[in-house]
């Protein structure tokens, strides 16, 4: 008896569920994506310079030098320390050719953030251009993208329940509230990166002054948003 009144009651929970899941499946609802896009000036510009100890006759110019060089170029550019950093330290001194050690000249490489495309060209004249063993954009960026992004998600949002709306306007329904919003985040930085060189070292500087801006960056939110349908 009492297994009969366990199975019973099992039964009734199930029919029950079974109910509330019937009910809540006949919400009409309405799934749409809404998009945003702008386009920004960069100010946050970071060049790679990478730096190689060379021979002046028998004399080795070190890297202690043309660092140096380095940081006092960056002080007259009026930049703070903290824009220089150090990236990464490599050399060797095998040459196949000889079959035999040489004398070891070190290359080092470094990360400067800039605001402007300007400030790159002023760098390259105050550089010791033969310890210069090469220079690239390392990143683009802007200090507030995280900000702006953030502006897109909402202006995303926006867009969805207005699609919405219309939508449901041309056959006559009305719009409920939000049942889901899901932010779809593909997991990437929308910034501009290239490793393409930007000079040669051994290039003589000229006297002309470029007033050119660097390309300005597209960043872009969307949104998947589900609302209820009256």
């Amino acid at each position: 008896m009492k297994k009969l009144l366990i199975i019973t009651a099992a039964v009734l929970m199930s029919f029950s569920a079974m109910a509330q899941s019937s009910n809540s499946s006949k919400t009409k609802q309405i799934e749409v994506n809404g998009k945003a896009e702008m386009e920004i000036v960069p100010d946050e510009i970071s060049i790679k310079i990478t730096l190689k100890e060379y021979k002046n006759g028998s004399k080795t110019v070190s890297m202690n030098t043309l660092e140096g060089g380095l940081v006092k170029a960056v002080n007259q550019l009026g930049l703070s320390k903290e824009s220089l950093t150090v990236d990464n330290i490599y050399g060797y001194n095998w040459d196949w050719k000889k079959k035999k050690a040489d004398d070891y000249l070190s290359t080092k490489s470094f990360l400067l953030k800039v605001k402007d495309v300007k400030m790159i060209n002023d760098l390259v004249d105050k550089l010791d251009a033969e310890g210069v063993n090469g220079m690239n954009i390392a990143e683009v960026t802007h200090s507030k993208i995280e900000e702006y992004k953030m502006q897109l998600k909402i202006q995303a949002l926006k867009s969805a329940k207005e699609k919405a709306t219309a939508l449901l306007a041309s056959i006559d329904e009305e719009i409920g509230g939000a049942i889901e919003v899901q932010d779809v985040d593909f997991g990437h930085t929308p910034v501009y990166r290239s490793n393409a060189m930007m000079m040669d070292a051994k290039m003589e500087s000229s006297s002309y002054q470029s007033n050119l801006e660097f390309k300005n960056i597209t960043i872009n939110a969307q949104i998947r948003a589900v609302f209820e349908i009256k």
